[in-house]
């Protein structure tokens, strides 16, 4: 796939990002019907909800391991779509504090988590920490597709998974409350308690920054 062509090309874009909006809807009524809620509880909010499309363009370092294209981050959406040209994006292993590399696949749609849904499952879904690594020979190309609910709509834990057994863990707040805490806030620096309240988790020492996409 020739990745400046495309990015030149706004009527390829405009039919890229209507078949990945198509694409997460159809994602997140799977998701949605999995943890108990109904595939169709925030088909409309998601209709008329935000889709950011960032492209990122990494040129060739040549010391890539002293360096990053972008630092440890999770997005602030409900599910990222994201076509890469090459290997770059990595993954955080909470377990075992490793990353990952995640395998190229010519063409292939990767999918990952973002923190609107890891609020709205009360952590059953686990936002990606993810970051984006350096080739030494090559430029790598990235578009992301980011998928939330409207700039005003507020995402909280969904009531019907909470209980006695699990209580509220996380912070409702909307994507302009996210921008808001940003412009009162070193940007480079995510600070998880925005959305939850276990400031001591491993999860929120590793974050350090919120950023679109991969």
């Amino acid at each position: 796939m020739e990745y400046v062509g495309m990015l030149n090309d706004r009527e390829k874009m405009g039919e890229c990002a209507m078949a990945e909006t198509k694409l997460a809807l159809e994602i997140m009524g799977a998701i949605t019907e999995s943890l108990g809620i109904g595939p169709a509880s925030l088909k409309h909010k998601m209709k008329e909800g935000m889709q950011v499309m960032v492209a990122n363009g990494y040129p060739p370092c040549p010391q890539p391991s002293l360096s990053l294209g972008l630092p440890p981050h999770s997005d602030y959406s409900f599910i990222t779509i994201l076509l890469q040209s090459s290997c770059g994006f990595e993954i955080l292993n909470i377990e075992d504090g490793e990353w990952r590399v995640v395998p190229e696949l010519k063409g292939a749609l990767q999918v990952h988590v973002g923190d609107h849904l890891e609020v709205l499952s009360s952590g059953m879904y686990k936002s990606v920490v993810h970051r984006a690594t350096l080739n030494e020979k090559k430029t790598r190309f990235s578009i992301a597709s980011l998928h939330s609910l409207g700039m005003n709509e507020k995402m909280g834990n969904a009531k019907e998974l909470v209980n006695e057994l699990h209580p509220i863990g996380y912070k409702e707040s909307s994507f302009r409350d996210f921008l808001k805490f940003l412009g009162k806030n070193d940007v480079w620096e995510k600070v998880v308690p925005f959305i939850s309240p276990d400031i001591n988790s491993s999860r929120s020492r590793l974050v350090s920054q919120s950023g679109l996409g991969g």
